[in-house]
Protein backbone atom coordinates (compact mmCIF):
# COMPACT_ATOMS: atom_id res chain seq x y z
CA UNK A 1 0.00 0.00 0.00
CA UNK A 2 1.42 3.34 -1.26
CA UNK A 3 0.56 6.38 1.03
CA UNK A 4 -0.67 8.03 -2.02
CA UNK A 5 -4.00 6.32 -2.20
CA UNK A 6 -5.11 7.45 1.27
CA UNK A 7 -3.19 10.27 2.30
CA UNK A 8 -3.42 13.41 0.15
CA UNK A 9 -0.90 15.90 -0.15
CA UNK A 10 -1.58 19.62 -0.29
CA UNK A 11 0.05 23.39 0.07
CA UNK A 12 2.53 22.17 -2.09
CA UNK A 13 3.82 25.89 -2.55
CA UNK A 14 4.40 25.73 1.47
CA UNK A 15 6.35 22.61 0.90
CA UNK A 16 8.62 24.39 -1.89
CA UNK A 17 9.19 26.85 0.84
CA UNK A 18 10.57 24.85 3.23
CA UNK A 19 12.54 22.96 0.99
CA UNK A 20 15.96 24.39 3.02
CA UNK A 21 14.50 23.78 6.57
CA UNK A 22 13.97 19.70 5.36
CA UNK A 23 17.18 19.21 4.22
CA UNK A 24 18.99 20.88 7.43
CA UNK A 25 16.59 18.64 9.91
CA UNK A 26 17.69 15.39 7.48
CA UNK A 27 21.20 16.25 8.00
CA UNK A 28 20.89 17.07 11.52
CA UNK A 29 18.81 13.36 11.94
CA UNK A 30 22.50 11.60 10.80
CA UNK A 31 23.95 13.33 13.65
CA UNK A 32 22.04 12.67 17.07
CA UNK A 33 20.28 8.99 18.21
CA UNK A 34 17.96 7.12 16.19
CA UNK A 35 15.40 6.84 19.00
CA UNK A 36 14.98 10.32 17.90
CA UNK A 37 11.99 10.40 15.34
CA UNK A 38 10.34 12.99 13.05
CA UNK A 39 7.93 15.61 14.44
CA UNK A 40 4.77 15.37 13.25
CA UNK A 41 2.08 17.97 14.55
CA UNK A 42 -1.94 19.07 13.30
CA UNK A 43 -2.46 21.78 11.66
CA UNK A 44 -5.44 24.57 11.37
CA UNK A 45 -6.60 23.72 14.37
CA UNK A 46 -7.20 20.10 13.45
CA UNK A 47 -6.80 17.05 15.49
CA UNK A 48 -7.74 13.51 15.88
CA UNK A 49 -10.93 11.55 13.95
CA UNK A 50 -13.00 8.66 15.26
CA UNK A 51 -14.58 5.89 13.17
CA UNK A 52 -17.02 3.70 15.54
CA UNK A 53 -18.46 0.00 14.45
CA UNK A 54 -21.51 -1.59 15.32
CA UNK A 55 -21.00 -5.23 15.05
CA UNK A 56 -24.06 -7.65 15.82
CA UNK A 57 -24.09 -8.19 19.83
CA UNK A 58 -23.76 -12.37 19.11
CA UNK A 59 -21.65 -13.50 16.40
CA UNK A 60 -21.69 -17.61 16.00
CA UNK A 61 -18.51 -19.19 15.06
CA UNK A 62 -19.73 -22.05 12.27
CA UNK A 63 -18.79 -25.34 13.72
CA UNK A 64 -15.99 -26.12 10.83
CA UNK A 65 -14.88 -22.82 11.29
CA UNK A 66 -11.05 -22.65 10.77
CA UNK A 67 -8.22 -20.33 11.83
CA UNK A 68 -8.18 -17.19 9.28
CA UNK A 69 -12.25 -17.52 9.03
CA UNK A 70 -13.52 -14.86 8.77
CA UNK A 71 -16.55 -14.21 11.46
CA UNK A 72 -18.08 -10.55 10.58
CA UNK A 73 -17.06 -7.61 7.65
CA UNK A 74 -18.53 -4.45 8.34
CA UNK A 75 -19.76 -2.02 5.88
CA UNK A 76 -17.32 0.89 5.12
CA UNK A 77 -17.65 4.36 7.56
CA UNK A 78 -16.26 7.54 7.08
CA UNK A 79 -14.45 9.68 9.62
CA UNK A 80 -15.84 12.11 11.89
CA UNK A 81 -13.41 14.71 10.61
CA UNK A 82 -10.56 14.65 8.18
CA UNK A 83 -7.53 15.73 10.21
CA UNK A 84 -4.60 18.21 9.01
CA UNK A 85 -1.06 17.73 10.06
CA UNK A 86 2.00 18.35 8.90
CA UNK A 87 5.57 16.17 9.62
CA UNK A 88 8.82 17.68 9.28
CA UNK A 89 10.62 14.67 7.28
CA UNK A 90 9.86 11.73 6.65
CA UNK A 91 7.77 9.82 9.11
CA UNK A 92 6.70 5.83 10.03
CA UNK A 93 2.88 4.92 9.86
CA UNK A 94 0.44 2.36 10.84
CA UNK A 95 -2.15 1.11 13.16
CA UNK A 96 -0.93 0.36 16.82
CA UNK A 97 -3.63 -1.74 18.23
CA UNK A 98 -5.49 -1.24 21.94
CA UNK A 99 -4.57 -4.96 23.08
CA UNK A 100 -1.82 -7.12 23.23
CA UNK A 101 1.60 -6.18 21.73
CA UNK A 102 1.67 -4.57 18.02
CA UNK A 103 2.24 -7.68 15.53
CA UNK A 104 5.31 -7.33 13.08
CA UNK A 105 4.79 -5.03 10.46
CA UNK A 106 4.04 -7.79 7.86
CA UNK A 107 0.96 -9.31 9.20
CA UNK A 108 -2.87 -7.19 8.94
CA UNK A 109 -4.17 -8.81 11.94
CA UNK A 110 -4.50 -7.58 15.28
CA UNK A 111 -5.43 -8.85 18.52
CA UNK A 112 -8.72 -7.39 20.47
CA UNK A 113 -9.35 -8.02 24.34
CA UNK A 114 -10.19 -12.17 24.44
CA UNK A 115 -8.18 -14.91 23.06
CA UNK A 116 -8.76 -16.36 19.75
CA UNK A 117 -10.28 -13.57 17.85
CA UNK A 118 -8.44 -10.71 15.94
CA UNK A 119 -9.22 -7.68 13.43
CA UNK A 120 -7.80 -6.35 10.55
CA UNK A 121 -9.01 -2.91 8.92
CA UNK A 122 -9.32 -2.24 5.42
CA UNK A 123 -10.23 1.61 3.21
CA UNK A 124 -10.64 3.58 0.62
CA UNK A 125 -14.03 0.93 -0.20
CA UNK A 126 -11.64 -2.20 -1.26
CA UNK A 127 -11.27 -6.04 0.59
CA UNK A 128 -7.87 -5.89 -0.36
CA UNK A 129 -6.47 -2.65 0.87
CA UNK A 130 -5.42 -3.69 4.53
CA UNK A 131 -3.64 -2.25 6.96
CA UNK A 132 -0.56 -3.38 8.32
CA UNK A 133 0.83 -2.36 11.57
CA UNK A 134 3.13 1.01 12.87
CA UNK A 135 5.76 0.91 10.96
CA UNK A 136 4.59 -0.33 7.99
CA UNK A 137 4.55 2.58 6.44
CA UNK A 138 6.42 5.83 5.50
CA UNK A 139 5.50 9.10 4.48
CA UNK A 140 7.73 12.17 3.10
CA UNK A 141 7.89 15.31 5.23
CA UNK A 142 4.90 17.84 4.47
CA UNK A 143 1.47 19.35 4.86
CA UNK A 144 -1.01 16.25 4.71
CA UNK A 145 -4.53 15.09 5.24
CA UNK A 146 -6.06 12.31 5.76
CA UNK A 147 -9.92 11.49 4.50
CA UNK A 148 -10.52 7.77 3.46
CA UNK A 149 -13.56 5.03 4.80
CA UNK A 150 -12.54 2.08 6.95
CA UNK A 151 -13.94 -1.74 7.27
CA UNK A 152 -13.59 -3.91 10.20
CA UNK A 153 -13.18 -7.87 10.01
CA UNK A 154 -13.79 -9.94 12.67
CA UNK A 155 -11.42 -13.19 12.14
CA UNK A 156 -10.68 -16.35 14.16
CA UNK A 157 -7.23 -17.03 15.26
CA UNK A 158 -7.11 -19.96 17.45
CA UNK A 159 -9.00 -21.47 20.35
CA UNK A 160 -11.90 -19.82 21.85
CA UNK A 161 -13.84 -20.23 24.52
CA UNK A 162 -17.48 -19.96 23.80
CA UNK A 163 -19.26 -17.04 25.48
CA UNK A 164 -16.29 -14.69 25.90
CA UNK A 165 -17.19 -11.02 25.16
CA UNK A 166 -15.21 -8.63 22.96
CA UNK A 167 -15.47 -5.29 24.69
CA UNK A 168 -17.01 -2.20 23.19
CA UNK A 169 -14.47 0.61 22.69
CA UNK A 170 -11.24 1.41 21.49
CA UNK A 171 -9.62 -1.64 19.28
CA UNK A 172 -6.34 0.64 17.29
CA UNK A 173 -5.49 3.78 16.40
CA UNK A 174 -3.82 5.14 13.20
CA UNK A 175 -0.28 6.07 14.63
CA UNK A 176 1.37 9.05 12.36
CA UNK A 177 5.25 9.23 13.08
CA UNK A 178 4.32 8.52 16.71
CA UNK A 179 3.19 11.59 17.56
CA UNK A 180 -0.35 11.65 16.28
CA UNK A 181 -3.02 9.83 16.51
CA UNK A 182 -4.97 10.62 13.39
CA UNK A 183 -8.13 8.40 13.63
CA UNK A 184 -8.99 6.45 16.57
CA UNK A 185 -11.18 2.88 16.05
CA UNK A 186 -13.76 1.79 18.05
CA UNK A 187 -16.30 -0.97 18.52
CA UNK A 188 -20.00 0.91 19.50
CA UNK A 189 -21.31 -2.24 21.32
CA UNK A 190 -19.95 -5.38 23.34
CA UNK A 191 -19.87 -8.79 21.08
CA UNK A 192 -20.57 -11.73 22.58
CA UNK A 193 -19.24 -15.43 20.48
CA UNK A 194 -20.42 -18.52 20.56
CA UNK A 195 -18.20 -21.22 19.33
CA UNK A 196 -20.19 -24.35 18.96
CA UNK A 197 -18.65 -27.26 20.24
CA UNK A 198 -21.27 -29.89 18.05
CA UNK A 199 -23.31 -29.56 15.07
CA UNK A 200 -26.52 -31.12 14.45
CA UNK A 201 -26.27 -34.15 11.59
CA UNK A 202 -30.17 -33.55 10.70
CA UNK A 203 -32.90 -30.70 11.26
CA UNK A 204 -35.72 -30.95 11.47
CA UNK A 205 -35.78 -34.64 13.38
CA UNK A 206 -39.04 -36.05 12.42
CA UNK A 207 -40.73 -38.77 14.92
CA UNK A 208 -43.59 -40.70 13.72
CA UNK A 209 -45.87 -42.01 16.02
CA UNK A 210 -47.76 -45.09 15.26
CA UNK A 211 -51.65 -45.36 14.84
CA UNK A 212 -53.78 -46.17 17.62
CA UNK A 213 -57.25 -46.64 18.85
CA UNK A 214 -58.86 -44.04 21.40
CA UNK A 215 -59.51 -47.24 23.82
CA UNK A 216 -55.54 -47.21 24.52
CA UNK A 217 -56.05 -43.91 26.41
CA UNK A 218 -58.65 -44.97 28.70
CA UNK A 219 -58.21 -42.23 31.05
CA UNK A 220 -56.98 -38.27 31.43
CA UNK A 221 -53.08 -39.00 32.16
CA UNK A 222 -52.61 -42.31 30.44
CA UNK A 223 -50.07 -42.93 27.89
CA UNK A 224 -49.18 -44.86 24.55
CA UNK A 225 -47.64 -45.36 21.74
CA UNK A 226 -44.13 -44.29 22.89
CA UNK A 227 -41.43 -44.07 20.34
CA UNK A 228 -37.66 -43.46 20.61
CA UNK A 229 -35.50 -40.96 18.71
CA UNK A 230 -32.25 -39.34 19.16
CA UNK A 231 -30.96 -35.72 18.37
CA UNK A 232 -27.49 -37.14 16.29
CA UNK A 233 -24.61 -34.09 16.44
CA UNK A 234 -21.24 -34.41 15.36
CA UNK A 235 -18.90 -32.45 18.42
CA UNK A 236 -15.38 -31.16 19.20
CA UNK A 237 -14.38 -32.71 22.33
CA UNK A 238 -13.79 -30.83 25.42
CA UNK A 239 -16.84 -28.79 25.91
CA UNK A 240 -19.34 -29.05 27.98
CA UNK A 241 -22.63 -29.51 26.55
CA UNK A 242 -26.57 -28.22 27.81
CA UNK A 243 -29.65 -28.74 25.65
CA UNK A 244 -32.67 -26.89 26.04
CA UNK A 245 -36.40 -27.89 24.77
CA UNK A 246 -39.05 -25.68 24.31
CA UNK A 247 -42.88 -25.75 23.01
CA UNK A 248 -43.52 -24.27 19.54
CA UNK A 249 -46.99 -23.59 20.39
CA UNK A 250 -49.21 -23.45 23.07
CA UNK A 251 -47.65 -24.26 26.59
CA UNK A 252 -49.78 -27.09 27.88
CA UNK A 253 -49.12 -26.80 31.62
CA UNK A 254 -48.55 -30.39 31.94
CA UNK A 255 -45.03 -31.05 32.44
CA UNK A 256 -43.19 -32.86 29.73
CA UNK A 257 -46.75 -32.51 27.03
CA UNK A 258 -46.48 -30.76 23.86
CA UNK A 259 -50.17 -29.80 22.98
CA UNK A 260 -51.03 -30.41 19.00
CA UNK A 261 -50.36 -27.77 16.71
CA UNK A 262 -51.71 -29.18 13.29
CA UNK A 263 -54.37 -31.85 13.05
CA UNK A 264 -58.06 -32.38 14.14
CA UNK A 265 -57.96 -34.36 16.84
CA UNK A 266 -58.73 -33.08 20.73
CA UNK A 267 -57.91 -34.08 24.09
CA UNK A 268 -54.33 -35.87 23.50
CA UNK A 269 -50.85 -34.30 23.65
CA UNK A 270 -47.64 -35.69 22.71
CA UNK A 271 -45.19 -35.80 26.19
CA UNK A 272 -41.62 -35.91 25.68
CA UNK A 273 -39.61 -37.95 27.96
CA UNK A 274 -35.60 -37.89 28.37
CA UNK A 275 -33.56 -41.09 28.04
CA UNK A 276 -34.12 -42.02 32.04
CA UNK A 277 -37.92 -41.96 30.64
CA UNK A 278 -38.67 -38.84 32.94
CA UNK A 279 -40.87 -36.38 31.43
CA UNK A 280 -38.85 -32.85 30.25
CA UNK A 281 -38.84 -29.60 31.49
CA UNK A 282 -39.73 -27.26 28.52
CA UNK A 283 -37.86 -24.06 29.25
CA UNK A 284 -35.12 -25.59 31.27
CA UNK A 285 -31.50 -26.44 30.28
CA UNK A 286 -30.50 -30.15 31.00
CA UNK A 287 -26.46 -30.30 31.44
CA UNK A 288 -25.52 -33.57 28.86
CA UNK A 289 -21.88 -33.90 30.40
CA UNK A 290 -18.72 -33.44 28.13
CA UNK A 291 -18.50 -33.77 24.56
CA UNK A 292 -16.06 -36.55 23.02
CA UNK A 293 -14.99 -35.72 19.60
CA UNK A 294 -17.17 -37.18 17.04
CA UNK A 295 -20.62 -38.67 16.68
CA UNK A 296 -23.09 -38.30 19.98
CA UNK A 297 -26.75 -39.11 20.39
CA UNK A 298 -28.81 -37.86 22.47
CA UNK A 299 -31.61 -40.33 23.61
CA UNK A 300 -35.58 -38.81 23.69
CA UNK A 301 -38.86 -40.74 23.53
CA UNK A 302 -42.46 -39.46 22.60
CA UNK A 303 -46.01 -41.01 23.55
CA UNK A 304 -49.44 -39.59 23.32
CA UNK A 305 -51.05 -38.51 26.49
CA UNK A 306 -54.63 -38.16 26.95
CA UNK A 307 -55.42 -34.50 29.07
CA UNK A 308 -59.02 -34.51 28.35
CA UNK A 309 -62.21 -35.93 26.42
CA UNK A 310 -60.69 -37.47 22.98
CA UNK A 311 -61.94 -36.82 19.79
CA UNK A 312 -60.07 -38.83 17.41
CA UNK A 313 -58.24 -37.58 14.27
CA UNK A 314 -54.89 -37.19 13.11
CA UNK A 315 -52.72 -34.64 14.97
CA UNK A 316 -49.28 -33.31 15.11
CA UNK A 317 -46.84 -31.55 17.72
CA UNK A 318 -43.83 -29.45 17.27
CA UNK A 319 -40.91 -28.42 19.92
CA UNK A 320 -37.44 -27.00 19.69
CA UNK A 321 -34.56 -27.49 20.70
CA UNK A 322 -31.15 -25.09 21.78
CA UNK A 323 -27.75 -26.43 22.35
CA UNK A 324 -25.36 -24.33 24.72
CA UNK A 325 -21.91 -25.05 26.04
CA UNK A 326 -19.28 -24.26 28.62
Amino acid sequence: MSASRFLLATLSGGAWRNIRGLLLIAFALVLIPTSVRAACFYTNGSGSANVTFNPPSTITVPFTASVGTVLYTSPYLGQSSAPLFRCTSTSSYGITPTYGGTPATSTAIFPTSISGIGFSLTYAGSSSNYLYPYPAYSLPAGYWILDTTYSVQLVKTGPIVSGSTLSAGSIAYFNMGNSLQLVNYFLGNSVTIVDPACSVNTTPINVTLPTVGTNTLPAVGATTGTTGFVIALTCASGATLAIQLDYAGTASGITGVLTPTSGSSAGVGIRVLDSSSNPVTFGTASVMGSTASGQMNLQYYAQYYRTAAITSGPMGASATFTLSYQ
